[in-house]
């Protein structure tokens, strides 16, 4: 398959941030406008995209310093949001899981979480309408010890809001390294039963693959963050494939990372043997400055396989969150 053809397929994307998606001129834009301090040493220019491998996951959040930074309004949402779909709308994405902490939209405008997800809710649905493209929103909560409490919060806003169709997810993010208090795990599963909301966690991005069991037993997990690390084990690839929990393989971020080593084939190539499920996403494609299709572009350079790559718009409308795909 030569790019164009890939460009042109029908494309889902399961995995993707809303600010790693919205373009960086514009986020550079922004933050001029709002004469945002930047961190020390912070260079808009050179740190704001990634474009070769860093030595950790910790160096490649670098962006996420001035990324947290925006949006400082109602107005500049909608601007990060139409930025977002018009991307994904080049890209043949028919419909898109987007994540977002929320949190940090509260505290960025001091308004309440109730209104944030308000806001956020509100103008993906009319980026939906005005660009026929059906989108979901997945709650993300960061690791570490105030996780119990920023999901009370988004559950509680959530709640109020009358539990709006528009979110479809709850997903768990951060460095793996860091612990979150015993109880987060429960309010997960808690939150699945009482609301039937989806759960996808970042796992064994960073070698941990004991992460990855963690999320199925501990969380409840119906995907799987990124995942790299089940190859090394055939167990937890069983355990994948029997409970039909699909990974989220983002190809061209793993590298940048170093979840995968360059030099070597990307793990997909064994959930391909072992028939562990698994879907193409971008992860942060703007900060790469890259799309959805050089996703697709890099996975069929690691397996030489057109047929997954026809199928997988049928894969991604199985596993996605969002319901009443069948269709579409």
């Amino acid at each position: 398959m030569n790019e164009n053809e890939i460009k042109l397929l029908n494309k889902g994307e399961l995995h993707v941030h809303l600010n790693g998606l919205v373009s960086t001129d514009v986020v550079r834009e922004l933050l001029e406008e709002n004469k945002s301090d930047l961190p020390s040493g912070f260079d808009l220019e050179r740190d704001l995209n990634i474009l070769q491998p860093t030595d950790s996951l910790a160096s490649y959040l670098k962006p996420w310093q001035v990324l947290r930074l925006v949006p400082r309004s109602r107005a500049c949402l909608g601007l990060i949001v139409e930025s977002a779909f018009l991307n994904l709308k080049s890209q043949n994405v028919r419909f898109v899981e987007i994540r977002n902490s929320v949190i940090y939209l509260a505290l960025l405008n001091n308004i309440s979480v109730d209104r944030a997800l308000s806001w956020l809710v509100s103008e993906i649905e009319l980026a939906c309408e005005k660009h026929k493209i059906i989108a979901g929103l997945i709650l993300t909560v960061s690791r570490g010890d105030c996780a119990p409490e920023h999901l009370r919060s988004l559950l509680s806003a959530y709640e109020n809001l009358g539990r709006p169709s528009t979110v479809v997810g709850l997903d768990l993010a951060g460095n793996e390294n860091i612990e979150s208090p015993i109880e987060t795990g429960s309010l997960f599963l808690h939150a699945k039963d009482k609301y039937e909301l989806k759960v996808t966690i970042h796992a064994g991005e960073t070698g941990r693959v004991e992460n990855i069991t963690s999320a199925v037993y501990e969380f409840g997990a119906d995907r799987i963050g990124h995942g790299t690390a089940a190859s090394k084990s055939v167990e937890v690839m069983d355990l994948l494939k029997h409970r039909d929990i699909c990974v989220e393989v983002c190809p061209i971020s793993n590298k940048l990372t170093s979840a995968v080593n360059e030099s070597q084939p990307h793990p997909v190539v064994d959930f391909i043997a072992n028939e562990v499920p698994f879907v193409i996403c971008s992860d942060n494609p703007s900060i790469h400055l890259s799309d959805l299709t050089k996703d697709y572009i890099e996975f069929y350079r690691e397996t030489r396989s057109s047929q997954h790559l026809r199928d997988m718009y049928s894969h991604q409308k199985k596993y996605s969150f969002i319901k009443g795909l069948h269709g579409n």
